[in-house]
C-alpha cells in the first residue's frame, strides 16, 4: 500500500499565527511491499508524519493518500481504513487489558467484524506470523517477557490482515535477542506476506539493517530522503541536521578517513568485524 504525502502542512493550532509548524510543505511517496524508516532530532515532525499516515489527525494543507484512500477528504470509510492501516504505538503491551493472549488478540477483530467467523483459526494463524504458538492462546499477555508481550501486540494489529503496518519506536524497551527477532519479524511481513511497513524510531541501528529507504526530518520539513545506503553514507550532513547515524557507517567512515580503506556495504556488526579481519590477514600475508 502506497502512502502520499503531496505539499502537507500541519499546524497544532490553527489561532496562533506565529506558532511553529509541526510539519511544512512535506511531499514525498513511499512505495509499497518496502520498510520505510523516518528518522530525525526529537521535535522534528515525526510523530505528526504518523498521526497523519493513521488517519489520527488530518492536515491543515494538502493532502494525505494511503493506497485508495484520500484522507483529506471527509466521509471515507473509516472502519475499512482501519483494516487496512495498522498502527503499533510505543510499549503497545501497556495497553492489555484482556485476560488470556487469545482475547487480546481477538478484540479488534470483534470490534471491526460482527460476524467473527473462524476467529480461534485467525487467532492462531497470526500467532504464528510473530512466531508464537496455540500454547500461547490461554496465557495471561501481563505474565510474558517482554519480547512476547510486543509480539503478542504486532498480532493483534495483524489480525485484520492490514495492508500498511505503520510501527512507533517498536524496539524500544527490547534486549538484544528481542530486538533481532522483531527485526525477523519484520523482514518476513514484507517479503512473505507483501506487507508495507513504515518505523518511526531513533533506533538507526535496527533500521540500516532491515529498511529499504529512509526518510529524514528536521524542523518539520524532509531534508533528505533516498534508500538507506544514498541517505545513511552521508554522515557530515545527518550530523549537521542532528539524525543519528548507525554505529556501522560511523565506524566504516573512521576506518576509511584513518587508512584509505573503503569496507563498503556491511549489512551488521558480524560482517564489519570479518571485513576488518580479512584485511589484517590480507595485510599480514602481504608483508610474509
Amino acid at each position: 500500500m502506497e502512502v502520499i504525502f503531496r505539499d502537507v502542512t500541519y499546524k497544532y493550532n490553527l489561532n496562533e499565527p506565529n506558532e511553529k509548524k509541526a510539519l511544512e510543505d512535506v511531499s514525498v511517496c513511499l512505495d509499497s511491499n518496502l520498510i520505510h524508516g523516518i528518522i530525525g532530532p526529537i521535535g522534528s515532525g515525526k510523530s505528526t508524519m504518523l498521526e497523519l499516515m493513521n488517519g489520527i489527525t488530518k492536515p491543515t494543507n494538502g493532502e494525505v493518500v494511503i493506497g485508495k484512500y484520500d484522507l483529506h477528504k471527509s466521509g471515507f470509510d473509516f472502519n475499512k481504513f482501519r483494516y487496512d492501516v495498522g498502527l503499533v504505538y510505543q510499549f503497545p503491551e501497556k495497553q492489555f487489558f484482556c485476560n488470556t493472549v487469545a482475547e487480546e488478540v481477538s478484540f479488534a477483530q470483534k470490534v471491526f467484524d460482527k460476524k467473527n467467523k473462524n476467529i480461534k483459526n485467525r487467532v492462531i494463524k497470526v500467532l504464528k506470523m510473530v512466531g508464537l504458538d496455540e500454547s500461547y492462546l490461554k496465557r495471561s499477555p501481563f505474565s510474558l517477557d517482554g519480547g512476547e508481550k510486543r509480539r503478542v501486540a504486532i498480532a493483534s494489529v495483524l489480525i485484520s490482515n492490514p495492508k500498511l503496518l505503520i510501527m512507533d519506536e517498536p524496539t524500544i524497551g527490547l534486549d538484544y535477542k528481542s530486538k533481532k527477532r522483531l527485526m525477523g519479524l519484520l523482514k518476513t511481513l514484507k517479503t512473505r506476506y507483501s506487507k508495507t511497513i513504515v518505523i518511526v524510531t531513533h533506533d538507526v541501528d535496527m533500521l540500516y539493517e532491515i529498511v529499504d529507504n529512509v526518510v529524514v526530518l528536521n524542523n518539520g520539513k524532509i531534508v533528505k530522503e533516498g534508500n538507506k545506503l544514498s541517505v545513511f553514507s552521508d554522515v557530515d550532513y545527518l550530523d549537521k541536521n542532528n539524525t543519528p547515524v548507525p554505529s556501522i557507517v560511523r565506524v566504516s567512515k573512521m576506518i576509511y578517513d584513518k587508512t584509505g580503506i573503503d569496507l563498503g556495504y556491511q549489512p551488521n556488526i558480524n560482517h564489519l568485524v570479518k571485513a576488518i579481519n580479512d584485511i589484517k590477514e590480507n595485510m599480514v600475508i602481504q608483508n610474509e
